[in-house]
């Protein structure tokens, strides 16, 4: 498909209607999507917490990219292409550890943390090392939370920063713990999996643990009056609450909203999990809920954090990373178990698998053409023509 096809495309589709098929199978739309959502705004690419020394590092893979995260000596975070400047060997053959320098296993180049060329052995007296330091991306954190851009010049962080920072400050993730990090790939293209995680239009039918936990999940409870006392009652605790929505040149949302009165935390059996999390000291400050467009999402109780990192792989694959954080002082065994942990959203994260690798079998199939929403999809249409916006953006001059 060429840009002419892509642009008719675009130009054909109906606000408030699902996307045409092309949009979920053609890898041509995802090249597109590629240049001009993946490549030009803020990507999650994981928290502080793991990394925590100077020198830890995890690499970040997207597409034919691989990026290197790492702790500087003074508590930085920098990002690089893992990619030497001499000869592009790779320098990290693994996806996390500890490196004091980077050290190309090609013909040993040595750059520093920050990506500065230190050595480049045999090379002539007068070779300017300056000119040969790794190629960095940017990197920006937001208390404890990293997020990369892979454009040359980067978006605003800030209009991020303000609306994730209150939402986040409470659960000190800078001196949090990861507790567990798993990774699954499904067979479904990556915008379904995030329309899935802006409804709740399925819930009631889907996820009968996520509906026990969160009152109104089914859509058939009224939570106003709930919602209002409990609002009251973080406010006084200097919680925040207010609502961020996405709009235009936006790409944030955040909301906090009621557990089911009786339950703690998100556990199968609505007890709390471990210890409150950094400045909580109860576990009654319901759900934070924390979107940021295209690939992070994050769900939060008082006791622990789970995000979800979505990175397009082809137009049928997508790769999902969990991540559950507790408390620094938590201890395993005693605070928390890790089964007990994860097994909340591993229950309710198969559940959405399922339903979107079921919606994405339908959507290959010649019956499938686009269909209206719900009004309770309200966000899902959000998420839809922000990724349609970003898509005209590639045809602007």
């Amino acid at each position: 498909m060429n840009y002419l096809g892509i642009a008719a495309l675009l130009n054909s589709h109906q606000p408030g209607f699902s996307l045409a098929q092309p949009f979920y199978t053609s890898d041509a739309i995802l090249i597109f999507e590629w240049q001009h959502i993946w490549q030009k705004n803020w990507l999650f690419a994981g928290n502080t917490a793991q990394i925590p020394k100077p020198g830890d590092f995890f690499i970040y893979n997207l597409q034919k990219d691989a990026i290197i995260i790492i702790r500087g000596n003074k508590g930085e975070v920098y990002a690089h292409y893992n990619t030497c400047a001499h000869r592009g060997s790779a320098i990290c053959l693994e996806q996390k550890g500890n490196a004091p320098k980077l050290i190309c296993p090609y013909h040993q180049w040595v750059y520093d943390k920050d990506g500065t060329l230190l050595n480049a052995r045999m090379m002539p007296d007068d070779f300017c090392k300056e000119k040969f330091n790794l190629r960095s991306v940017h990197a920006a954190v937001v208390e404890g939370l990293i997020f990369i851009c892979l454009a040359e010049d980067a978006p605003d962080f800030s209009p991020i920063k303000k609306s994730l920072a209150p939402y986040l400050m409470p659960f000190k993730i800078k001196d949090a713990k990861v507790a567990a990090i798993k990774n699954y790939t499904l067979r479904a293209n990556w915008k379904l999996v995030a329309e899935n995680f802006r409804e709740c239009y399925h819930c009631g039918g889907a996820h009968p643990e996520y509906c026990s936990a969160v009152i109104g999940a089914n859509l058939r409870e009224d939570t106003d009056t709930l919602t209002a006392t409990k609002q009251k009652e973080w406010n006084e605790k200097t919680l925040a609450t207010e609502l961020v929505e996405v709009t235009a040149g936006t790409t944030t949302y955040a909301v906090r909203y009621p557990l089911r009165p009786g339950v703690e935390s998100y556990s199968i059996d609505g007890k709390k999990i471990s210890i409150p999390m950094g400045m909580h000291k109860d576990h009654d400050a319901g759900v934070v809920g924390l979107v940021n467009y295209p690939n992070f999402w994050m769900d939060a109780v008082s006791d622990y954090i789970w995000t979800m990192r979505v990175t397009a792989v082809t137009a049928s694959s997508t790769d999902l990373e969990f991540c559950w954080l507790v408390d620094a002082n938590a201890i395993e065994g005693k605070d928390y178990d890790v089964n007990r942990l994860t097994q909340f959203w591993e229950i309710t994260g198969e559940q959405d698998g399922q339903l979107c690798e079921n919606n994405f079998r339908g959507i290959e199939t010649n019956g499938y053409g686009p269909g209206p929403y719900a009004p309770v999809e309200d966000q899902v249409i959000n998420f839809v023509e922000w990724c349609v916006g970003e898509m005209r953006k590639g045809f602007e001059k």
